[in-house]
Order: C-alpha cells, then structure tokens, then sequence
C-alpha cells in the first residue's frame, strides 16, 4: 500500500506536529492495513489526535441518514414514489408533490437553507440554528430551483427534511433510531449524531482556521449548527473502521441496504446523476468508485471505496490544510490496487 502511505506521509510532513491535522486509514479484505494521526484533537489542552478522536462528520453524516430512511422504506412505512408532504407540511408552500427519492437524490428542487440564512439582515455567523429553526425557514418557501425530478441540485434543506420524515415516521428521533437500529447492531456505539448541543462528546475534536494574525497562528471554530440530518455526526476512524468492514460485507450480498442506498434514479429526461442516496458512484481505471465526502467549520471528511479490490480509505481532519484531495487520494489507491 506504497503509495497512500506516501500520500499521507507527504501531507504530514506539510503540517506541523503542534497543529491540527487528520486522521486516515485504509481498510482491505475485512482488515485494518494500516492508520494514521497526526496534529492535536485541541490546541488550547495539547490533546493529540488519535484513533478515537470524534470529529465532526459534516455532510459524510448524509449516507447514515439516507440508510434510515430506506430502512424505514424497507418496513413499509413509505414507498420511494410516494409524496412526503403528507407528513411534512412544511412544504404546503409549494403546492406540489415531492416524491421521497427527490429528497434522497438532491432532485426536489428545493433551495438550500444555507442560502437564506446567509441573506439575513442582523444575523452573524455565530449565530445558533437547528432544525427546528430551519423547518420553519423552510416552511416559509414556496418556490423550487428547477422541477422536481428535473435536474440535481445539491441541497441540504433535503436531509433537514428526512430527519423530521424518519421522525414522523417511526417515533423516534432520528439520532435515536440510528442509534438503535443501525449503529449498535454493529457494535457501533461511540458513532453518532449530535441532536443536543449541550451532550459531552467523548474525545471530541476542535477545529481551526490558520490565522497569522492571532496568539499561537490559529482561530478555532465554534461551530453554531446542531442539525442533524444533513450533518452531526460526530465519528472516529476506528467506529468508521468497523462501519467499512459492514459496508464491503453488504456490497458482497445485492439484497442489502448498501445496494438500495446505490440505486439510480433518472430524471425525468432519463439521465442518471452519479449521486444516489448519499452517496456517490463513479468509474476511475475500470474501477467504481464509491464516496461521499463533507466540510464545515474547518472540519474535511471524505470515505472512498473500491469495492472491487474491497478496499476503503477514511480521511478525517480538523483544519482546511489537511483536508482530503478526492482525487489523488483515488489516484494512489488505484495504484496500490493493481500492486
């Protein structure tokens, strides 16, 4: 596995030990091939990061979402087609259908909130939201960006609204129904979303923007969103480690949810996006390649697969610089897929 080694050993050597930094592994045949950390989990208490540093998933956190909701789907309780806004009427607005799969696969149409927040008069970047606050905001559309089933618009307004669906739909919070249904069957049980921001995260990890205007080099974030759904999960390399081993598990068997999470959904014109329930799906060297990735607050996070040499690679970090490269990082993990 010379050369994501060296990938990571290049981007170490960029970084200073007494900053932030990332943490990577790469997992083969069911098997834990190597891991590593490098930078501090905080600055302020000299905390170095390690295998069980949680740091916050950001967009990554879509695929557990989607998985849920198709659980759900799986049960019965609701059909792909099936129009959501019978149990969301914060979408009365629209005065339209919006099937499920729209939401899943980012083709609703409906804008992301990100938008709006940024557009207000007299809010500051600080300023805390969640989802509820964002329903709200929400509810107060009534125009989508392009018709529904019409084109991809990456938006996540959508995963805001799956996380009050699986909710409604099962009585239970999303952070809960994860928890109990997909996480700790798995032995997963530190993996999870961040629903209250008052929770003690056990080795949560700080992130931070260099600043060469401040003491010591750096700003560090303190993050205002507590949303769940499109976000909030805060994970390890070595919980995502034991999630990879179940995902290969599940590419091996075309019955399993893995395999429903990658059904294409074509548009109304017939063209299938690479997007699919959250996650993506691409060819590179004859290989799929299979990611997601997420950023925010100076957090990057990115899982790639090839699941035909059933391998994964996990990149976690907590500051722009050590963030992932989608790319070489795929380039170097097809090289050492051939070797």
């Amino acid at each position: 596995m010379l050369h994501l080694q060296e990938y990571f050993q290049k981007l170490r050597a960029s970084l200073p030990q007494q900053g932030p930094g990332f943490s990577a592994a790469m997992v083969c045949n069911g098997q834990l091939v190597f891991d590593i950390h490098h930078g501090m989990a905080s600055l302020e208490l000299q905390v170095p990061l390690s295998r069980d540093s949680a740091y916050y998933l950001a967009s990554e956190s879509k695929q557990f979402t989607a998985a849920c909701m198709l659980m759900l789907v799986r049960e019965g309780r609701i059909g792909l087609d099936d129009d959501v806004c019978a149990y969301l009427p914060e979408l009365a607005k629209f005065e339209q259908a919006f099937p499920l799969r729209s939401l899943l696969n980012h083709t609703s149409g409906i804008p992301d909130y990100f938008a709006f927040l940024q557009a207000q008069l007299g809010r500051h970047e600080s300023d805390y939201f969640n989802n509820a606050l964002i329903l709200e905001l929400i509810g107060r559309l009534d125009t989508v960006e392009c018709a529904t089933s019409s084109a991809y618009r990456y938006s996540n307004s959508n995963y805001i609204l799956l996380a009050a669906l699986v909710e409604r739909l099962s009585g239970m919070p999303l952070a809960r129904y994860a928890r109990e249904k997909l996480f700790e069957p798995l032995g997963m049980h530190k993996l999870g979303y961040d629903d209250d921001r008052l929770n003690l995260i056990p080795h949560r990890v700080t992130s931070y923007d260099a600043d060469a205007g401040r003491p010591f080099g750096w700003r560090q974030h303190l993050g205002n969103a507590n949303t769940v759904g499109d976000g909030g999960i805060y994970g390890s390399a070595a919980e995502l480690v034991r999630w990879e081993v179940e995902w290969h598990r599940q590419w091996a068997d075309p019955a399993s949810l893995l395999h429903a999470l990658l059904q294409p959904s074509p548009l109304l014109d017939g063209t299938v996006r690479d997007y699919r329930f959250g996650l993506e799906i691409v060819q590179r060297a004859g290989q799929d390649v299979v990611f997601h990735g997420g950023g925010l607050w100076g957090f990057g996070t990115l899982i790639v697969r090839l699941p035909q040499s059933r391998m994964s690679i996990i990149q976690l970090a907590n500051c722009e610089a050590a963030g992932p490269d989608m790319e070489q990082l795929v380039q170097a993990a097809l090289a050492d897929s051939i070797n």
